[in-house]
């Protein structure tokens, strides 16, 4: 029984909880950086900041920029909701969800590749880095129920 007290040991737990929130919190950074990068492509018209998502820059290109002020409008929701769905991965994560990590990661890889399509080495670093502490935050709620990870 002290053996799995040391393995399970309740400070062990809520260090291991505190890993995988503080890597499901990268999910609100980007989401936070994706609306100000909207913001500033909707209101002051600058596409393509070195902030931004890779699919906000594109429908930036081809919504925001010269389009009617219906495209403007359904280009601000569009991205607004996929700023929104970065949230809610973010929010799933910190409650534990191994499938909104994985997933999110997915699709932030994804956006990775489209911010390299546009030769964005900056963009495509940071996109890196954010999949980094995202990775790391999925070990460490794979840890919470399998000391295995390790």
């Amino acid at each position: 029984m002290q053996v799995a007290e040391r393995i399970f040991g309740p400070a062990d737990e809520i260090e291991k909880v505190r890993e995988m929130q503080l890597g499901a919190n990268w999910f609100f950074w980007m989401s936070i950086l994706a609306i100000a990068d909207i913001l500033l492509s909707f209101f002051a018209g600058w596409a393509g900041t070195l902030i931004g998502l890779g699919t906000t820059r594109y429908i930036d290109n081809h919504l925001l920029v010269g389009g009617t002020e219906v495209d403007r409008l359904f280009g601000l929701a569009i991205n607004l909701g996929i700023a929104g769905t970065l949230a809610a991965f973010g929010f799933f994560a910190r409650r534990g969800s191994d499938f909104a990590f994985i997933l999110g990661m997915f699709l932030y890889f994804a956006d990775g590749v489209v911010v390299l399509g546009y030769r964005d080495i900056f963009g495509f670093s940071v996109h890196v880095l954010a999949l980094f502490f995202l990775f790391k935050g999925l070990l460490a709620s794979r840890r919470r129920y399998d000391p295995s990870v390790d």
